[in-house]
């Protein structure tokens, strides 16, 4: 992306490298991902990628709170489904 400022002299032209996502919209990617066409996911299965991924339990249940507030996801103790 580039982006452009004005100068009194002139224009500059600056790059600005891609937003990375947010936390919250990562995860969301990768239980997309892991569901594949189906809408159920296990949660322990989800649980243990997201771990190996690098995301810590609280950003997890973050996204999980955040996603279901927007009913997206419904979250059990052993299921992830997709709405």
């Amino acid at each position: 992306i580039l982006g452009c400022f004005w100068l009194f002299s002139g224009v500059i032209w600056v790059y600005f490298p891609p937003r990375c996502p947010r936390p919250s919209e990562a995860i969301f990617g990768l239980l997309r991902e892991l569901g594949g066409r189906g809408r159920q996911l296990p949660l322990p299965h989800a649980l243990q990628v997201l771990g190996a991924r690098g995301f810590t339990p609280g950003q997890v249940r973050a996204a999980l709170a955040e996603y279901q507030a927007l009913d997206v996801l419904q979250v059990n103790h052993n299921h992830i489904t997709f709405v």
